[in-house]
């Protein structure tokens, strides 16, 4: 199990460097019967990234077997492409910055009008989390690559099928760090809590552009980094 935990551990850690889950545990644990939105939103989470990775990690183990050299070979592939992807979003993300992290200042044509998503979720039912839970997981674009990339490094682990799923599960543990904390911190600190994570909240949306572009050229280059070894 540990061997194949090492291996992965960097592409969980990019999924728990998430801003906008984190601000969505925020803005649900101070909601009424916000431990429970909560709660369910991780659950919502865990759930798809378990599956991506589980999913992953039994296709490789299986294309290994028939196919190492093959296998190992399309991982690195998967890699370049993923790594060519996450610099065109860091881009992205850079162009379609909000106005205050621009220099003019000037906002984008619309972009004044447009309401904070965030403020959306106050309304939201309990069973409505789960499933901002399950979209989150796969619309954030960088999920489903860093999900995969660690269940196809477990399935060339040689692990067993109880030692895989239990790498899984550990990785999606970790992969979901940013709801998980704020949790633990009102689960344990109660009210006295709320302060904190008030301005932790205020700070990662202030910061939530320069966060997703370190996320998206660390993870870039390391992706690069993998696809190159093709041309060994």
């Amino acid at each position: 199990m540990w061997a194949g935990l090492g291996p992965s551990l960097p592409m969980a850690m990019g999924l728990a460097l998430s801003p906008v889950a984190a601000t969505t545990a925020l803005v649900l644990l101070p909601a009424p019967r916000g431990r429970i939105k909560t709660l369910l939103f991780l659950a919502g989470w865990y759930a798809v990234l378990f599956a991506v990775m589980a999913l992953a990690m039994v296709f490789t183990d299986a294309a290994d077997e028939d196919d190492p050299t093959g296998t190992a070979e399309g991982i690195d592939i998967l890699h370049l492409v993923f790594g060519i992807l996450f610099f065109l979003l860091a881009i992205a993300a850079w162009i379609k910055r909000p106005a205050r992290d621009r220099e003019d200042g000037v906002p984008l044509e619309g972009e004044e009008a447009k309401p904070g998503m965030m403020a959306r979720l106050d309304g939201l039912g309990i069973w409505a989390c789960f499933g901002v839970g399950v979209a989150e997981a796969v619309l954030i674009i960088k999920n489903i690559p860093l999900g995969v990339s660690a269940g196809a490094t477990l399935g060339r682990a040689d692990l067993s099928t109880a030692g895989g799923l239990g790498t899984v599960a550990i990785l999606t543990a970790v992969a979901s760090l940013s709801i998980l904390i704020p949790l633990v911190a009102v689960l344990i600190g109660g009210s006295r809590a709320t302060g904190s994570l008030r301005q932790a909240r205020a700070w990662i949306e202030a910061h939530m552009t320069a966060i997703t572009l370190v996320v998206l050229i660390v993870f870039g280059t390391i992706f690069l980094g993998e696809g190159l070894n093709l041309a060994g």
